[in-house]
C-alpha cells in the first residue's frame, strides 16, 4: 500500500504518538526519500473526555481563499451552516449546533470570547481574523471545555485559533478572483526571531464581492489588517500582543417566502421563482418601489479589537495565564421607506418625562402623489396617515404597498415622502481572563480561574428625509427629522472556575471534575421611550461539569460527560416598552448537556460515535399583547415569559482514513429537536421541530493527492427537510388567504462540491516559493435551496411566518498562494 522509504505517522495529538512517529521515521535509510502520511486523531477528539472535532490548517487551506470561519463548519458533525452567499453573508448567516442556533453556542477566537454574533450591532467572527491566518478551529458540540469564556453557550463552543510569527523572516500572498466580481488580496509579512526572543508579523487584506441575484446591484466590501508581536521570555513563558482593524459595508440578502400564497406580503417566494429574493436593481424615482433597491439596504461596521496573551511557567509545574482585551466597534445599518414616522408632538426628541409616556408616532404615506382614474387620468390623493399601533395588515399593506397608486408626471413631483432610517451602534468591549493551573504527582492536574468583562454599548434609530427621491435614498444630516430610538446599555459579566482532572489506572483512566460560577448585571436606559433606568442582575447558581474518559486498549477509548449550562438574559427582554414589569421574575435560560461516545482509531482508519441529549430550558418567550401590532415600535406592548424550552436527542457517526495519496472523510448526524411546552402565543405546541433544524445531514469527501504536487478534492452536503413555521396557523390576518397556514417545511438538498490545486516545484520567478495555484467550486450542479429559516424573524402572524435565505448558487474561485 505505502512505497518503499515510507513513514505512516499517526499523530494523535499525544506525547507518546510523536515520539513513537519520531523514532518511526529516525529507523528509516537517509538514503530513501520518505513521505509522511499523517492522520490527525484529533479531528475525531481523540483523547477528549468530550464530543470535539478539530479543523486542521491543512483542511482549512482548501477551501475558497476569503472564506468565512463559520462556513468552515459545515464539515463538522451535528452542524448546519448556511448563507445566501458563497462566501459569507452576515445577515443571511444561519448556524445550528445540535437544535441550537448561532446566538445560543459560545464563539472565541485565540480563547477571547467573540460576543454577540448578531449581525447588526454584534460581531460575526469574520470581522475579527483573516481567514488566511487560522491554523485550526476547534470545534466542541456539547459545552466546551472548563471554563470558555461566554454567556450564551447553552451548547456548544467554537474556538478559532490564528499562527503565531513565523521564526523565519519572509511573507505570504494570496491573490483570489471569482464569480460575481469576486477581488481579494492578502499579504503577511514576518519579521523573524531576533536574538532578543522578538516575533512579529503584520498583514492586509483587501476583498470584495457583488450579490448575485438580478443584475447583482449589491455589493460587499471588507479591509482588514492584523499586527502581532511574539516575546520569547524562556522556559516555556511568553507574551504576545495582537491588535486587528476590520471594516466592511455590506449589501445583503432579503428574507423570502416559501409558498405562493404568502406572495402578498413577501417580495419574493421560493416555489414560484428560487432564483430571486425580490430586491430590485435599478433606481425609478417611485419610493414605493425603490424601498427594495438593494443598495437601500444594508450595514456597515469598523473595529478594532486587541489582546495581550501572557503566559508565565511557574516552576517545572504551574503556568500562569493571563489574557486582558479590548475591543471597539462602530457602525450602522440602513433602511429606505415610502413613508415618514414621526412624533406626533413633531420633536425630532421627546425625552420622556418622569411618570409620562413616550410620545406616539404616526406614518404618514403617499403626499403629493396620485391615484390613477377609471379613465387613466391623475387624481390627487391625500396623503394617508397611520398610528403606529395601527393592526400589521394595515401597517403591511396601506403603505409600502402601492399598486394602485401612480407616481405624479416628473414635471409635477414636489416633496416626496421617503425615509432613509439609520440605525447606530457603538461599543467597547473589555475584560480579562486568567487561570492558575498545575500538574501534581499523585496525577491531578488543578485549574482555577475567572472571567471579567464590562460592555458599554449604545444604539440608535434616526430618521431623515431623503433629498432628492428621484435621484438616490441619499440625505443630509440637517434634514433629521425623528429620533425613535436612543438605547444604551451596560453589562457586566464575572465567572470563577475550578477543576481537578484526575490520571488513574495507569493513565488508562481520565475523570475531570469541575465547576463554573457566573453572575451578570445590565443596566439599561432609553430616554425616548421611557424615564428613568432599568436594571437587571441574574446569577448561574453552582454549574457541574464533569467528564471521564477511559482508554480501552491502544485502538478503543470510551468518553462521557455532563454539564449545567447558563445564558445571560438577552436584550429584549429590556428594549422599548417590553417587559416593564415582566422582566421582574425573567430567569435566565439554562441546559442540561450530556454525551457519551466511542472512537476506534486503527493505523490509517478512524471511527467515532456520539450519542447525546440537551434539554434546554426556562427558554424566554415573546408575550406580545397586540399580535398583530408593529412590535418595533416605542408604542407596542410586549412582555416576556420563561415558557418552555427544547429537548434535542440525536447520535453522530464519524469516519477517516488516510492512505499515501487518497483521504476519505464522512460523517452523518440525526438530531430530534423539538420544542417540550405550547407557547401560545408564539403559536408553538409540545411536540413541535424547532425551527430550522434538520434531522438528518451527512458530509462526504474524498481527496487525491499525488506526489507531483496535484490535489483534488470532491465533497458531498446532505441537509434533510427542516421546519419552517412554528405550526398550522389560522388565518385572522390575510384577506383572501386560506383559513389555516399548514406547517411549512424546507425542502431537504444536497450540495456537491470540487476543489484542487497544484504547488510549484521550487521557486516561481527566483523569488516566491510553495506557489499554489488552486481552484474551488461551490454548488457544482447549482442547486436552489433555502439555506436556512430567519427564526429571530419568524412569528406565528402569517404576515411573518416562515421567511427563509435562499442558498448560494454555483460559484467558481481561483486563488494563487506563495511565500517570499
Amino acid at each position: 500500500m505505502f512505497a518503499a522509504g515510507t513513514v505512516v505517522a499517526f499523530q494523535w495529538g499525544g506525547a507518546a504518538s510523536a515520539q513513537e512517529a519520531a523514532t518511526a521515521a529516525a529507523a528509516v535509510s537517509a538514503e530513501n526519500p520518505v513521505t509522511v502520511v499523517e492522520v490527525t486523531g484529533k479531528v475525531l477528539g481523540k483523547g477528549e473526555a468530550r464530543a470535539n472535532s478539530v479543523i486542521d490548517k491543512e483542511t482549512i487551506q482548501q477551501q475558497p481563499a476569503g472564506l468565512d470561519p463559520l462556513k468552515l463548519l459545515t464539515r463538522v458533525p451535528g452542524l448546519q451552516v448556511g448563507s445566501s452567499d458563497a462566501l459569507t453573508g452576515s445577515f443571511s448567516m444561519r448556524l445550528s449546533m445540535r437544535g441550537l442556533n448561532k446566538e445560543q453556542i459560545g464563539i472565541s477566537i485565540d480563547g477571547i470570547p467573540n460576543g454577540s454574533t448578531l449581525s447588526n450591532g454584534g460581531t460575526m467572527p469574520n470581522r475579527l481574523m483573516d481567514t488566511a491566518n487560522i491554523s485550526r478551529v476547534d470545534v466542541s458540540q456539547t459545552a466546551g471545555d472548563l471554563g470558555t469564556p461566554s454567556n450564551q453557550a447553552l451548547g456548544g463552543y467554537i474556538d478559532f485559533r490564528t499562527r503565531d510569527p513565523s521564526k523565519e523572516r519572509g511573507g505570504d500572498a494570496e491573490i483570489s478572483i471569482g464569480d460575481y466580481g469576486y477581488q481579494r488580496a492578502f499579504v503577511r509579512y514576518d519579521t523573524g526571531r531576533f536574538d532578543n526572543g522578538i516575533s512579529a508579523y503584520g498583514d492586509f487584506s483587501h476583498e470584495y464581492v457583488r450579490t448575485w441575484p438580478g443584475d447583482q446591484s449589491g455589493r460587499s466590501k471588507r479591509d482588514h489588517a492584523d499586527i502581532r508581536v511574539l516575546k520569547d521570555l524562556g522556559n516555556g513563558s511568553s507574551v504576545r500582543a495582537t491588535v486587528s482593524y476590520n471594516k466592511m459595508a455590506d449589501n445583503d440578502y432579503d428574507a423570502v417566502a416559501l409558498r405562493a400564497v404568502s406572495a402578498p406580503f413577501y417580495k419574493s417566494n421560493f416555489e414560484t421563482n428560487s432564483g430571486t429574493d425580490g430586491l430590485t436593481d435599478y433606481w425609478t424615482g417611485n419610493p414605493a418601489i425603490d424601498q427594495n433597491y438593494r443598495g437601500t439596504r444594508g450595514i456597515a461596521s469598523t473595529e478594532v479589537f486587541s489582546h495581550i496573551d501572557w503566559i508565565q511557567k511557574l516552576g517545572d509545574a504551574s503556568k500562569l495565564t493571563i489574557k486582558p482585551y479590548f475591543h471597539h466597534q462602530e457602525g450602522d445599518g440602513w433602511f429606505y421607506v415610502p413613508y415618514k414616522q414621526r412624533p406626533t408632538n413633531g420633536s425630532v426628541y421627546s425625552a420622556v418625562a418622569p411618570g409620562g409616556s413616550p410620545v406616539s408616532t404616526v406614518q404618514e404615506c403617499y403626499a403629493n402623489q396620485y391615484q390613477t382614474s377609471a379613465s387613466g387620468g391623475l387624481i390627487p390623493t391625500a396623503s394617508v396617515v397611520l398610528t403606529a399601533d395601527a393592526s400589521a395588515r394595515l401597517l403591511a399593506g396601506a403603505c409600502p404597498a402601492a399598486a394602485k397608486y401612480a407616481m405624479n408626471p416628473v414635471s409635477q413631483w414636489g416633496a416626496r415622502e421617503a425615509t432613509t432610517r439609520r440605525g447606530g451602534y457603538e461599543m467597547d468591549r473589555k475584560g480579562t481572563l486568567a487561570e492558575l493551573a498545575t500538574n501534581l504527582d499523585s496525577g491531578h492536574s488543578l485549574r482555577v480561574g475567572g472571567w471579567y468583562e464590562h460592555i458599554s454599548r449604545a444604539k440608535t434609530r434616526n430618521w431623515y428625509q431623503t433629498t432628492d427621491p428621484t435621484v438616490s435614498s441619499a440625505y443630509s444630516d440637517s434634514n433629521l427629522y425623528s429620533i425613535t430610538q436612543d438605547r444604551h446599555y451596560n453589562s457586566n459579566a464575572g465567572m470563577m472556575y475550578a477543576q481537578d482532572k484526575m490520571n488513574l489506572l495507569d493513565d488508562r483512566f481520565e475523570l475531570d471534575v469541575g465547576a463554573t460560577y457566573q453572575r451578570f448585571s445590565e443596566t439599561y436606559s432609553s430616554p425616548v421611550e421611557f424615564n428613568g433606568e432599568r436594571q437587571l442582575s441574574v446569577s448561574s447558581g453552582i454549574l457541574p461539569k464533569i467528564a471521564a474518559l477511559y482508554r480501552i486498549n491502544d485502538d478503543w477509548e470510551f468518553f462521557v460527560s455532563g454539564s449545567k449550562n447558563f445564558s445571560a438574559i438577552p436584550d429584549s427582554v429590556f428594549e422599548g416598552t417590553a417587559a416593564v414589569d415582566a422582566k421582574n421574575g425573567i430567569k435566565p435560560e439554562t441546559s442540561i448537556n450530556k454525551d457519551a461516545g466511542i472512537r476506534w482509531l486503527k493505523g490509517p482508519y478512524g471511527l467515532g460515535m456520539t450519542v447525546y441529549a440537551i434539554d434546554y430550558r426556562d427558554r424566554i418567550s415573546i408575550q406580545n399583547g397586540n399580535p398583530n401590532g408593529d412590535i418595533f415600535s416605542r408604542d407596542a406592548k410586549t412582555t416576556f415569559q420563561n415558557l418552555g424550552g427544547i429537548s434535542s436527542r440525536g447520535v453522530e457517526l464519524t469516519a477517516r482514513a488516510s492512505f499515501e495519496h487518497l483521504e476519505l472523510y464522512a460523517n452523518y448526524a440525526f438530531n430530534d429537536a423539538h420544542y417540550v411546552e405550547d407557547t401560545v402565543a408564539e403559536g408553538i405546541k409540545a411536540g413541535d421541530p424547532v425551527l430550522g433544524a434538520a434531522r438528518h445531514n451527512a458530509f462526504a469527501e474524498v481527496t487525491w493527492k499525488s506526489s507531483a504536487g496535484w490535489r483534488l478534492t470532491a465533497n458531498a452536503k446532505y441537509v434533510g427537510k427542516a421546519a419552517g413555521t412554528y405550526n398550522v396557523v389560522a388565518n385572522t390576518v390575510v384577506k383572501g388567504g386560506p383559513d389555516f397556514y399548514p406547517r411549512e417545511y424546507m425542502p431537504n438538498y444536497t450540495l456537491i462540491g470540487l476543489s484542487g490545486s497544484y504547488r510549484l516545484n521550487g521557486s516561481f520567478l527566483g523569488a516566491f516559493t510553495k506557489t499554489e495555484l488552486a481552484f474551488n467550486i461551490d454548488n457544482l450542479f447549482n442547486k436552489q435551496y433555502l439555506a436556512g429559516v430567519g427564526s429571530e424573524l419568524t412569528t406565528s402572524n402569517p404576515l411573518t411566518s416562515g421567511r427563509y435565505f435562499l442558498g448560494s448558487p454555483r460559484t467558481l474561485f481561483v486563488t494563487m498562494r506563495t511565500h517570499f
